[in-house]
């Protein structure tokens, strides 16, 4: 495949990311890697009928009432939110019957981010598990419509200083699955994440960074251990098929499941 001048790679860090992927009609992939993309990837996998991201609790709820059935997965401060069915586990949803069903989910950030990034070309959610996947299916849609790629570590919503370098380290092992060249602004931090995963592997820069000691200190160890896998799921690329007006105002936006050998046309 020849390549085109313009398909580059690029990392930026949570709203920053965002607004360049809406303002660069770009590939946007939103790397929330504790835990929000692995959750919804395995959703997916697991046969859930489609994924509705949504900002905000209320929305989920709403959305629920004027679609009865409709399961409600989620966190804020890393706990299951009250009156929703599921967690943002992975573990969780390994072990939830969700085939067939619609989901709504909301996250403290990584479902911010995917909301935030309307206006991009397409937008994907993807981590460690399905790094090959999305790579894959991002390069050949930004191949095909010949537009940049912009891997977005999601950072935490609430408080835009914060470095969160689980999800750094998972948009590194993202960018190393694609054979495309790196933006020179992204080349220094990926070189730098790249070494700490030889050094330490993934696991432990996810142990090491603040979230993941809070998610320990929570008893979601065993969620860390999951998302700390490269490749567990090869199949499976939550992509935005849809966006969808929501009862109460607002709106959500809604993942189907492609994969590695499909482009979903946008």
């Amino acid at each position: 495949m020849t390549r085109s001048p313009s398909v580059e790679v690029h990392l930026m860090a949570g709203e920053v990311g965002c607004r360049w992927a809406r303002d660069h009609h770009a590939v946007a992939i939103v790397v929330d890697a504790l835990r929000a993309s692995a959750t919804i990837t395995l959703l997916l996998h697991r046969g859930a009928q489609d994924v509705i991201v949504v900002k905000e609790v209320d929305e989920a709820h709403s959305y629920r009432r004027a679609h009865p059935g409709t399961l409600l997965v989620g966190e804020r401060g890393g706990l299951k939110v009250d009156g929703f069915d599921l967690g943002n586990s992975p573990v969780e949803i390994q072990q939830a019957e969700v085939r067939g069903r619609q989901v709504a989910f909301t996250s403290t950030t990584g479902a911010q981010r995917m909301v935030d990034c309307l206006g991009a070309a397409a937008i994907m959610a993807g981590t460690t598990i399905n790094a090959t996947a999305v790579a894959q299916q991002a390069t050949r849609l930004a191949h095909a419509a010949e537009i940049p790629i912009v891997i977005i570590p999601a950072g935490l919503a609430t408080d835009p200083a914060v470095v969160a370098e689980e999800d750094w380290l998972g948009a590194v092992v993202l960018a190393a699955h694609m054979d495309l060249p790196l933006s020179p602004e992204s080349q220094p931090p990926f070189q730098d994440y790249q070494q700490r995963i030889r050094s330490t592997g993934l696991l432990q820069g996810f142990l090491h960074a603040e979230h993941g000691q809070k998610l320990v200190h929570l008893g979601f160890m065993e969620d860390i251990r999951l998302c700390a896998q490269v490749d567990l799921i090869t199949d499976t690329v939550p992509i935005l098929e849809e966006v969808v007006p929501l009862p109460c105002g607002g709106r959500g936006l809604l993942l189907r499941r492609g994969n590695s050998t499909y482009a979903t046309p946008l």
